[in-house]
């Protein structure tokens, strides 16, 4: 009996995510946890296994499509078995094609905002993939026009391949009014026609990219950010590190792990940082649990260390990196990248001396940790030598917490930095 495989949820927000790549095809036999091919979301790249044994029989979209949650993705069955596509779409599918965006009506805003869900034309009752509209829209064809080979009697990319292929030249109405309308337009007005247009690539915007974007931009519109800067001597932090090289168990430690370890033992003493802003409520925690910024090809992640506060340098260091690896490899649970109390970012090994880190809401606080630098002072003796110093940059939301709180956070961590070993040894400011 075939069995079809659902696109899976992997966030309790998330209502569709992008096929990314298939590492299966038709045909190819399959057991339980066989991988079957990737989906990006707003937060990152998930690897889906099968949950079923057999030969896949059918693919029923293309890597790239952006597909509603619970929408079908392949189809899984006996060997031999044959599986001819049903014409009505499955209600979660067939509800969340209706709310899909309209195509617009012109070549241009067609450019301007791709449709990116499986649509629907009403007229016809057929079901054109994203990848199939945009080409045929790019060729100025009717996609209508076009043999459907795709499940469900979907219209693909192939089916608009085929017809360019077979010379077919006939627009659909609406596209060729607009291309004429704008050729009109263009022989009344030579001198825009021959005005200097630069090359350029469109790149598609993935999920991940527009999660990023819209989520920055409401942080910077809903909260009251401000941001201080302050600096320390980081001499013995980078000899603790020294001495960690020449220790085969704590080779692995790194400054960042130091500030890690520093801020999750600040924070204690200072609940109000340790915060989230609810409107009518402050929600501060007693354990911290840190959100670390990692950067990955696709976007940017920030997995949580849970109780870090409780944890040793040496769980802060492993913990860290076994998170930023099951972020990059796209095995990183949805659970781990939510729950943070305070974010931790850190742009010094780019060389980057300052920054204004963006709050991730609700959380009152987010660290920017920067590059260490050669700086210049006046010693003892009245002649000027150089120290190693390292800044910070607090990002806090005003409306939670005020300047002088804020700033008495940043000053305490500086201290408890320059005096790595006695925080190591549990004194701390």
């Amino acid at each position: 009996m075939a069995n079809q495989v659902l696109l899976p949820q992997m966030g309790i927000s998330e209502e569709s995510a992008v096929i990314g790549e298939f590492f299966v095809k038709v045909g190819d036999t399959v057991k339980v946890g066989t991988m079957l091919f990737s989906e990006e979301t707003g937060k990152s790249v998930f690897e889906v296994e099968s949950e079923f044994e057999g030969v896949v029989l059918a693919i029923l979209c293309e890597a790239g499509d952006e597909l509603p949650i619970k929408a079908p993705v392949m189809v899984i069955g006996e060997a031999g078995e044959t599986y001819e596509a049903a014409q009505a779409v499955p209600e979660a599918a067939k509800q969340q094609a209706t709310d899909a965006p309209k195509v617009a009506s012109s070549p241009v805003e067609q450019k301007a905002e791709p449709v990116l869900t499986v649509a629907q034309d009403k007229a016809e009752g057929r079901l054109i993939s994203p990848r199939a509209r945009a080409l045929a829209a790019k060729a100025g064809i009717d996609p209508l026009l076009a043999d459907a080979t795709g499940a469900e009697g979907m219209i693909i990319e192939r089916d608009i391949k085929a017809l360019l292929d077979a010379g077919v030249q006939k627009a659909a109405a609406p596209v060729a009014a607009a291309v004429a309308q704008t050729a009109a337009v263009q022989t009344a007005t030579p001198a825009a026609a021959a005005a200097f247009t630069p090359e350029y690539k469109d790149i598609p915007l993935t999920t991940m990219r527009k999660t990023i974007a819209k989520t920055m931009m409401g942080s910077l519109q809903s909260t009251a950010q401000l941001t201080h800067t302050a600096s320390f001597d980081a001499t013995e932090l980078l000899a603790y590190r020294q001495k960690c090289k020449t220790m085969e168990a704590a080779k692995g430690i790194t400054i960042g792990d130091m500030v890690l370890f520093a801020v999750s033992r600040t924070l204690l003493a200072f609940p109000q940082m340790n915060a989230h802003y609810l409107e009518k409520t402050a929600r501060q925690f007693t354990g911290v649990h840190l959100a670390v910024a990692v950067d990955i090809p696709t976007g940017l992640v920030v997995p949580v260390l849970r109780d870090a506060d409780k944890m040793t340098l040496f769980q802060i260091s492993n913990e860290t990196k076994k998170l930023a690896a099951a972020c990059k490899d796209g095995s990183i649970a949805p659970e781990l990248l939510a729950g943070g109390t305070f974010t931790v970012s850190n742009l010094g090994n780019l060389g980057i001396e300052s920054f204004t880190p963006i709050l991730n809401p609700p959380q009152v606080g987010i660290l920017g940790v920067n590059t260490i630098t050669l700086r210049p002072r006046r010693a003892a003796d009245g002649s000027v030598e150089f120290y190693d110093c390292m800044t910070l940059s607090l990002t806090y939301d005003h409306r939670g917490v005020d300047g002088a709180p804020a700033s008495r956070f940043l000053q305490a961590l500086c201290k408890n930095l320059e005096s790595f070993t006695l925080l190591l040894g549990g004194a701390q400011a």
